[in-house]
């Protein structure tokens, strides 16, 4: 916000200089061109204020490390108060941290600690700014068996519209996962005619995409579609989903885990001799 309303400022200088050359109508121009200017160079310098910051967050996340993100990204929010929306993008960030955290602790069976951390998450997701954090909340009211709260946060991502602070374009219909999630959402609500009617408005902006159509003709034929097919972007959704195999591949990479467990997890015994 500071940073808009220095470069308003300098623009009211421009115009004074114009104007007292020029006249008034001359006055236009060179506001126009300094306010583009100065609100260019202000946010850019904002950005590299807080672009280390992001990336301190990142690899701490990548780490294991969620408080240590945490500490990170909460270090940029005063930044919030010079570049409009970027205090929506860091709560989004948050938010997405206490989701994936909270999913890791109902996949432990620490159910109290897990609807805790929704909670915490859902107060974050709901400042977000992106398609993203925005669908990642309907998740969460989902889980909390809320369909028709986390259908009207879809469909307001769908136009763009319905979050205090918007990033202009950052709707979801262009999202193929956007599509899928919503479908998901409502297919597990057993409400499978709206699910339809979802996927079929996600194929007029994605044409012919496979993954929806694949959903598209099991839900026609009452078949459970396969979102699994949507690839790695559908776990950082749902991450309860990820196959087994999968996570011990991941936990090996990560040296958390000895190749030799790994290939004993995948091991058949032998029959027992008679």
């Amino acid at each position: 916000m500071y940073n808009l309303l220095i470069a308003g400022g300098v623009a009211l200088v421009a115009y004074g200089a114009g104007f007292w050359a020029a006249g008034w109508i001359a006055g236009f121009v060179p506001a126009v061109f300094a306010f583009a200017g100065a609100w260019f160079l202000l946010g850019r310098r904002t950005g590299k204020q807080v672009e280390g910051m992001f990336r301190t967050a990142m690899e701490q996340l990548q780490a294991g490390n969620m408080n240590g993100a945490r500490e990170a990204l909460r270090a940029a929010l005063p930044f919030g108060k010079w570049q409009v929306m970027l205090d929506g993008q860091i709560h989004g960030q948050l938010g997405a941290i206490d989701y994936l955290e909270a999913c890791s602790l109902m996949m432990q069976k620490q159910v109290t600690a897990s609807k805790a951390k929704f909670t915490e998450a859902k107060v974050e997701l709901a400042q977000g700014v992106d398609w993203r954090t925005r669908t990642m909340l309907a998740c969460v009211y989902h889980r909390e068996n809320n369909t028709d709260e986390a259908t009207k946060v879809l469909a307001e991502v769908e136009v763009g519209r319905g979050a205090s602070r918007w990033i202009p374009g950052q709707n979801g219909q262009n999202e193929v996962m956007f599509w899928a999630v919503w479908a998901y959402i409502l297919n597990e609500a057993k409400r499978r005619d709206e699910a339809l009617q979802v996927v079929g408005r996600g194929l007029i902006a994605n044409p012919k995409h496979t993954g929806l159509v694949a959903v598209q003709e099991a839900m026609s034929n009452r078949k459970r579609p396969d979102f699994k097919l949507f690839g790695e972007a559908w776990y950082h959704f749902f991450p309860e989903q990820i196959p087994q195999e999968v996570l011990i591949e991941q936990a090996r990479a990560a040296g958390k885990l000895p190749k030799e467990a790994a290939n004993r997890s995948r091991m058949t015994y032998p029959m027992p001799r008679r």
